[in-house]
């Protein structure tokens, strides 16, 4: 997605609502002598990041699961969320969700 490169000088002419509803529609990069140093989005497209992302870090989890079941010796959950730095619990629960939306 594009996003709107703007003068802090700009902003503040515009105030809090103008940059707000600009962000609305697309992300606002606020800038000081050209360089970025604020990104202003909408929180809609904040929601699907986030969506986005966790899905990334599902995806992430099942691959390593599937390289785990596949070698010698075997790995147990905690010991691969240890070295992904992921909540044991957090997977159980996870996993246990799905379990209950599945068909």
């Amino acid at each position: 997605m594009s996003s709107l490169r703007m003068p802090i000088s700009s902003a503040s002419r515009k105030g809090v609502s103008g940059v707000v509803a600009a962000a609305e529609n697309q992300a606002v990069v606020l800038t000081n002598h050209g360089r970025a140093v604020a990104r202003v989005e909408g929180a809609n497209q904040v929601e699907a990041s986030a969506r986005l992302l966790r899905e990334a870090s599902l995806a992430v989890l099942d691959a390593a699961a599937d390289l785990v079941e596949q070698r010698t010796p075997t790995f147990s959950l905690v010991e691969v969320c240890d070295r992904l730095g992921v909540s044991a619990d957090h997977v159980r629960a996870l996993a246990a969700e799905r379990m209950s939306a599945a068909p």
